[in-house]
């Protein structure tokens, strides 16, 4: 009966070892000094098609690709002071007619986040590339829990996913992500979450002619997935993905005794980003 015992608490001992074991943080572990090298890449492409002869219609493809150094510049009560230098970087905007602009590398993204993920302070160079990839750098910061979790824990968090940017897309959208700590090998976290997103508002599209107003009802899902190394906090690689379906409607002014006669298009925006360590 004792060697029984013995043997349940030793079994028991284990168990509660084993699930400590599990429990890990995902937050970074930033040192002064600290350099990481990321390739980020970014690709949003619309597509609506027009209800009717008069409907509303139009494509549009907006991409992002850069290669940047994070490096650590300080650490104060929380606070984390960081700056990218931007090696590479090429831009196309999704918006209208979807030009490119001339983004010039060896510029910096000079930032400050704090304990709870956001920026606290920021100086972003005056362009649209550097703007849509701060947009990004910053995002990967904001999706991490607030404390230890366990293998098949999960959390809410605010946000397209670990990885996003509206800059890229015709319509944006509002989005809720729940993550959940998939498994945890060889100090390697992984990652994944699920992305509800809706618009329900007015927003502005191009239709080939000049930007128009128009009122958006869409909804749509996706995924995120991440890996971690739980040593440093540090990001080994990310992916959300997204798919977004609805409808944009733009009603023209009319005269009193006039029909209002409403354009209509269906709309389909799939959306890509994805982050990875080269460094």
């Amino acid at each position: 009966m004792r060697a029984g015992a013995v043997a349940l608490l030793a079994l028991l001992i284990s168990a509660v070892s084993a699930a400590a074991q599990d429990r890990v943080s995902l937050r970074p572990v930033f040192k002064v000094g600290d350099e990481s090298r990321y390739l980020i890449d970014a690709s949003v492409e619309t597509t609506v098609t027009p209800k009717g002869t008069n409907g509303i219609g139009g494509t549009s493809r907006g991409e992002l690709t850069a290669t940047l150094v994070v490096r650590t510049l300080s650490l104060s009560d929380g606070e984390v002071s960081q700056e990218a230098l931007v090696e590479a970087i090429s831009f196309r905007s999704g918006k209208g007619a979807g030009e490119n602009t001339k983004e010039v590398a060896g510029k910096k993204i000079v930032f400050a986040i704090g304990p709870t993920g956001y920026l606290t302070k920021g100086s972003i160079p005056d362009s649209r590339g550097y703007q849509a990839l701060a947009d990004l750098l910053f995002s990967t910061a904001r999706w991490r829990p607030a404390g230890e979790v366990s293998v098949g824990g999960s959390w809410n968090a605010l946000g397209l996913g670990h990885l996003y940017t509206d800059r890229l897309s015709e319509i944006s959208t509002g989005a809720t992500t729940v993550y959940k700590l998939a498994s945890l090998a060889k100090g390697i976290a992984s990652i994944e979450g699920k992305v509800s997103l809706t618009q329900n508002g007015s927003s502005v599209f191009d239709a080939g002619k000049g930007f128009i107003n128009v009122s958006v009802v869409a909804s749509g899902n996706g995924m995120t997935k991440v890996e971690i190394d739980v040593n440093t906090g540090r990001v080994i690689s990310g992916v959300t993905e997204s798919r977004v379906e609805g409808a944009l409607i733009n009603i023209q002014p009319t005269a009193a005794d006039e029909k209002m006669q409403p354009r209509e298009g269906a709309l389909v925006e799939t959306s890509k980003f994805s982050i990875k360590l080269v460094q």
